[in-house]
């Protein structure tokens, strides 16, 4: 088995939760995503029976965006198993998780010792690779989009908590943030640039300064 490369970090959770439910059909996904080669296949999940709900979509708006973003090797494969969501380029077997945080006025809180308890059951787990056939260990892409940042350093925490013995476990999840805008939500520390002109206006504008 090849390595995986070094896991891709965010700089920051996109605290985007309360637009979470935006995406709900194709429609609904940025041009970014639904120009994406063979975008349509990434949305075909065997474990809903190729429904396309608004997970799913998520989901392979997340699948995307590791390509582009250069934080798995591409091109990115849907895998047509219900126990894995996609393969990268390699053919290691991903599995994706999108979080949510509470919006404000949300009757229920974020709970970090339940989603780490779900990444940690998916690593624990084997897959074949797709190119060589081999099983192997299954990594987990995590888009922090919709998480707030305090849910999302409470996770990391309980992660950590959770793997003293081995924190290498830990090198086998990979973050990314999608783009919901034209505007981009802080993403991989390294690409992170300054905004232009254009882009502080259209802020200022939205936030009615």
């Amino acid at each position: 088995m090849q390595d995986l490369p070094e896991p891709s970090r965010v700089s920051a959770a996109g605290g985007q939760q309360s637009r979470q439910a935006e995406i709900r059909t194709i429609d609904d996904v940025p041009a970014r995503y639904r120009n994406y080669p063979n975008f349509n296949d990434l949305t075909n999940d065997p474990a809903h029976h190729g429904n396309k709900i608004g997970k799913i979509i998520r989901e392979a708006m997340a699948i995307a965006e590791a390509d582009m973003s250069n934080s798995v090797k591409g091109p990115v494969s849907r895998s047509d198993s219900p126990y894995v969501d996609f393969f990268d380029g390699e053919g290691h077997p991903f599995d994706v998780k999108t979080p949510l945080s509470a919006k404000p006025g949300d009757q229920w809180e974020f709970n970090p010792a339940s989603n780490a308890e779900t990444i940690l059951d998916q690593l624990d787990k084997d897959h074949p690779n797709k190119l060589n056939g081999k099983k192997e260990p299954v990594a987990v892409l995590l888009d922090t989009t919709y998480m707030s940042q305090d849910d999302k350093d409470n996770l990391w925490r309980e992660l950590r908590k959770r793997t003293k013995e081995d924190r290498s476990i830990l090198k086998r999840i990979f973050e990314v943030n999608v783009q919901l805008d034209n505007i981009p939500v802080q993403n991989r520390a390294s690409e992170k640039k300054p905004l232009s002109a254009l882009q502080t206006m259209l802020l200022r504008q939205r936030s009615g300064r």
